[in-house]
């Protein structure tokens, strides 16, 4: 290294499934929104639950299903054609109410993830939230877990022209910054947030084994794998951040 500036500067998290337990937080409003939805017929609803993505309650989700990473437009691009009594912007606010009336359980607690980005924002790293959920979700999220003063940026995908994979999520953290992409880690559960790390050019993409997907699934994207993101401090300091 050539100077004395550290090479990578900033990091963006996705939120489910990296800081939010995507299981405990989603899994109750997604069967909470096919009761109302299917007006309890059994087979619609179960139809809405495998368009989502839920293959049953013992398996989850499927990795890079709709629900667990994909955009509310998504969900109701593939919901719509099976409910005749909704048209498209009712079932998007239908959706979007259903998403922020929800209270989002950490996945390590608030302590720990606090003073994870505590210490990260003390070693001169800006931070910032690029996610395929409601901008104005992921804010009352990050505001509840007391991680909003150390953030740069707040991003959903309502935030910016093409969500997730697109590199504008990590294009915007850079604006908001003054950072280059080359200085940026991008830190996600899914291939969508690995993908999106790629197309933006960033200098490291970091999967990690909390979410929906599996080593095999992120390893060929990713330039680590981590168990968790609370490993993240050791891999930064291990790369001499």
């Amino acid at each position: 290294m050539t100077d004395s500036k550290p090479l990578l500067k900033g990091i963006v998290f996705d939120k489910d499934g990296v800081l939010v337990d995507f299981e405990k937080t989603w899994v109750k409003v997604l069967v909470d929104m096919t009761d109302e939805l299917s007006g309890n017929q059994v087979a619609l609803k179960l139809q809405l639950l495998k368009l989502a993505g839920y293959i049953s309650e013992d398996e989850g989700f499927l990795s890079g299903s709709v629900w667990a990473a994909g955009t509310t437009q998504g969900l109701v691009d593939v919901w719509l054609p099976e409910l005749s009594n909704y048209n498209e912007l009712e079932l998007l606010n239908f959706i979007n109410v259903s998403c922020l009336d929800t209270k989002a359980v950490p996945l390590h607690g608030v302590k720990p993830l606090q003073t994870m980005f505590e210490g990260l924002k003390a070693s001169g790293l800006s931070l910032g939230i690029t996610t395929n959920d409601l901008e104005a979700s992921a804010v009352k999220t990050m505001d509840a877990f007391g991680l909003t003063l150390h953030l740069s940026l707040i991003c959903g995908f309502d935030s910016v022209e093409n969500p997730k994979p697109a590199a504008d999520p990590v294009i915007a953290f850079c604006q908001v910054t003054g950072l280059e992409s080359k200085n940026i880690v991008v830190v996600g559960d899914n291939v969508h947030d690995l993908e999106m790390a790629h197309n933006a050019k960033a200098g490291l993409a970091v999967g990690v084994l909390t979410g929906n997907s599996t080593l095999e699934e992120l390893a060929p994207y990713a330039d680590y794998v981590l168990e968790s993101v609370l490993d993240l401090p050791q891999l930064l300091q291990q790369q001499k951040i």
